[in-house]
């Protein structure tokens, strides 16, 4: 209902002897008023707060120089995913800011991908992060490119169609989403270091073999029986597995073979060899 009519019928004409007082005139124009007024200020709040939702980065301004800015703002923890291809070129380059937050103790921590392992720039950007004290792991499939700053805002990075998009997210249930997605993805995803050593390391096929078994939670017997070895001889293998997949339980060491290609018949190579191939350093 329109506020000046409301205040319109807020108002009923008064008369003496068939004569309007003249103070209602004047009540009815500060009710219409103060109406107005409330309206403004409701249609402001409803602005601001949709405003205070979505932050769109300022006319002319670089992702690399929005990504700076919002690093600037750390005080707790830094959650950050290098893109596959495209897009991490900008967060590349501010890993020195990345670290110097890491040393005054922010929490920070870095996703990447499996190719970020299968390129000498890639290998050296994750060397630089551990040398500065940026926790950094590989994922098989980690979320879309994000920056999340305390749980409190997220950088989104999207390709639109006049180009790569970002934008600010601030509304609480959108960030919490976001940083429930890196959470999931970072406690399934290889420590950077475990990942280059499971990339270099000579995946033969009865090490497959048993991380086959493994995976599928064979008891260890069955599973020696299967090989054609002795218990001791599966558990030694077991044992190499996840002391070089650095997994604390058999459970854990399957999931990441599997994540990784490195079971029979599922590396990414099409199974002729190790699915997870690293290129030194």
């Amino acid at each position: 209902m329109n506020a000046m009519v409301a205040a319109d019928r807020h108002v009923r004409p008064r008369t003496v002897l068939g004569g309007r007082i003249p103070g209602d005139d004047v009540e009815r124009d500060l009710l219409q008023a103060r109406a107005l007024v409330d309206s403004a200020m409701f249609n402001h709040r409803q602005r601001s707060a949709a405003r205070s939702l979505v932050e769109l980065p300022p006319d002319g301004e670089t992702i690399s120089t929005t990504i700076r800015r919002l690093l600037t703002t750390a005080r707790e923890e830094l959650m950050c995913v290098r893109p596959a291809r495209r897009g991490g070129a900008e967060l590349d380059e501010a890993l020195p800011e990345m670290g110097r937050l890491a040393t005054a103790g922010i929490a920070v921590r870095l996703l990447c991908s499996p190719e970020t392992v299968c390129t000498v720039d890639g290998v050296r950007l994750l060397d630089q992060a551990q040398a500065l004290g940026i926790q950094a792991r590989v994922a098989q499939t980690p979320p879309q490119q994000l920056v999340l700053v305390d749980g409190r805002k997220a950088l989104v990075r999207w390709a639109g169609t006049a180009g790569q998009q970002v934008l600010i997210a601030r509304a609480p249930a959108i960030v919490g989403t976001l940083r429930a997605l890196f959470t999931a993805s970072w406690d399934a995803a290889l420590a950077a270091a475990d990942c280059r050593r499971l990339g270099e390391r000579a995946w033969d096929g009865l090490t497959r073999q048993v991380l086959a078994f493994l995976s599928s939670g064979y008891k260890d017997d069955v599973a020696a029986r299967e090989l054609g070895m002795s218990v001791r001889t599966y558990r030694r293998y077991v044992a190499v597995i996840m002391r070089d997949m650095g997994a604390g339980s058999r459970f854990q060491a399957g999931v990441k073979a599997a994540e990784f290609g490195l079971l029979p018949g599922r590396a990414s190579n099409g199974g002729n060899g190790p699915g997870l191939r690293v290129v030194p350093g």
